[in-house]
This record gives structure tokens, sequence and C-alpha cells, in this order.
């Protein structure tokens, strides 16, 4: 991705402004306050940084090692969400989504291109991208679309027992005798939903049995005291979900030690809430 961002920075250019009267590279003189456009498109390829092999796509140069030295010796050699204040804001989720949407589909697809002949055309609107680019994406291992919906979803087991009133009443049926413990989410896109699912699938091999798979509100002013809590939940700038914002509130507002005898723990999903540090930690 860092090689991929340094051959095509999806913004192409950005500007600066000299605070003082100086003179760059030893003989370009810039009065102070003047603009100056900077192109990514040539300074990502300087070969006085990157070497011969400036213009190839090489991974193995952005190594971590190797990048941190380049960013030492060159500090401003990579530059593709820009630059200082006005740097892209969403850096940050835009890189851990690139991986994990890169990850599952190279787990899940093998891809290859739509037209074999196509001819590099470049396209560009706020970014720059490829022109009518298209890869044709084939299930990979012997996964068909039911399996790979189950995958995606972190089901084990069937698509009937998906929801989490299904889940409680196969596990309460069970034959297999596990120590009973309660799973709560907080989800509004699904995905912290679907690792309680998974968590219910997997907790009989490790010597338990989700009793209850549900939203964090279902467990407002009763969640229990008798089994572990497992609570897997994601927050949206700093507010909670829309299915455990009464259980955040009704946290938030006690006053004595109405949690102390709840033994918990805590998963948190990309920016998680900060849950008042009530009760007790269990790992």
């Amino acid at each position: 991705m860092r090689e991929t961002l340094r051959l095509s920075a999806p913004i192409p250019i950005f500007g600066v402004k000299s605070l003082k009267d100086q003179v760059i590279g030893g003989k370009y003189f810039i009065e102070k306050g003047q603009n100056v456009a900077l192109l990514l498109a040539r300074s990502h390829l300087d070969p006085a940084v990157y070497g011969d092999t400036a213009n190839d796509f090489v991974p193995e140069r952005m190594l971590d090692e190797n990048f941190e030295r380049l960013n030492k010796e060159f500090p401003n050699c990579w530059k593709p969400f820009g630059n200082g204040m006005r740097a892209c804001i969403g850096r940050p989720f835009a890189w851990q989504e690139a991986l994990l949407v890169m990850a599952m589909l190279l787990q899940n697809f093998n891809f290859v291109l739509d037209d074999p002949n196509y001819t590099l055309q470049i396209k560009q609107t706020l970014t720059i991208k490829p022109k009518d680019f298209f890869m044709r994406a084939i299930l990979r291992d012997g996964l068909n679309a039911t399996t790979l919906e189950q995958r995606l979803a972190g089901r084990s087991g069937p698509p009937s027992i998906a929801n989490g009133a299904a889940r409680s009443a196969v596990a309460s049926k069970s034959k297999v005798k596990g120590k009973p413990m309660s799973i709560f989410y907080g989800s509004n896109t699904g995905t912290c939903e679907s690792l309680a699912q998974r968590l219910a699938s997997d907790a009989l091999a490790h010597g338990f049995s989700a009793t209850v798979v549900d939203s964090l509100d279902t467990a407002n002013q009763k969640i229990p005291t008798d089994q572990p809590v497992v609570i897997i939940t994601a927050s949206y700038e700093g507010q909670p979900p829309d299915n455990a914002a009464l259980f955040i509130s009704w946290l938030q507002s006690l006053k004595g030690k109405e949690m102390e005898n709840v033994s918990y723990s805590v998963f948190g999903c990309g920016k998680f809430i900060q849950i008042a540090e009530v009760g007790r930690e269990s790992g």
C-alpha cells in the first residue's frame, strides 16, 4: 500500500506558503507569503531518494525498517495524504479500512483482469484513478455464495441460527455442557454483532455456553451477575451505537457499587467508547 501510494498518490498535488524569504535547493529564491505547488507525481519519483528503481513498483522498499530510514533521511519524501495541519484528517481510518478490505478480498477471491488487453488511462476528479478499469473476482478454495456470506458474518453454523434469540435457544437446549456466559454487543453496521455471534459459536470449544447473545440495550438495568459477561462494541465519534445508548446512559448514571459483582470483559472494535470504570474486569 505504501508503494502504491508512492507511485500513484490519490492527491497528486498540494500547496504550501513560504513563511519567510528563503532559498530552496541552493538556487531557488522564494519570497515570504509566496504560494508553492508541490507535485507528488515528481517528488515521489525522486531518484535521489528511491534510486534507479524510483519508477518501478518495488513493495519491499517500503518495509518498516527501510521506510523509517527513508523518512528520517528525507523527511518529505512520502506525502500521499498531504502535509502538516491540513493533511488528510481521515488517514488513520482510511488506512485501517484499506488493510481490512484488502485482507478480506484476498482471503476469499482470486482476481483477474476483466479485459486482458486493457491500456491504462487516468481519470482525474478530486483524486486520480484508472478510467474504465475492471477486475473479475473469482471465489477461492471451493467457496460458494452461501459459505462466503456465513464466513463474512462470522457464522460457522447454518444461517438459521444467525440471530441472537435463535442462538440463545440453541445454546439452552444443547446437550453439550459448558459454563454459562452472556454476550452483548453494540453495533450499527453489523460488525460487532457478527463478532458476538462468532464468539458464541466458538464458546463451547473453550468450555463456555452462550446463553444470551443480544444487544447491550437488553442488559439495561439487568446485567447478569451470576456468569461471565462479554461486551463487544464500537463507538461513533465518541457516541454509543444505537442499540447501546440506553445501556451506556444507565451505566453512566450509576452512583454506588451496583456493578461490583459483575465479571466482565470488553472488546472495543475500532474507536471504542470509554465505558465508566465500574465493576470487576476479568480476563
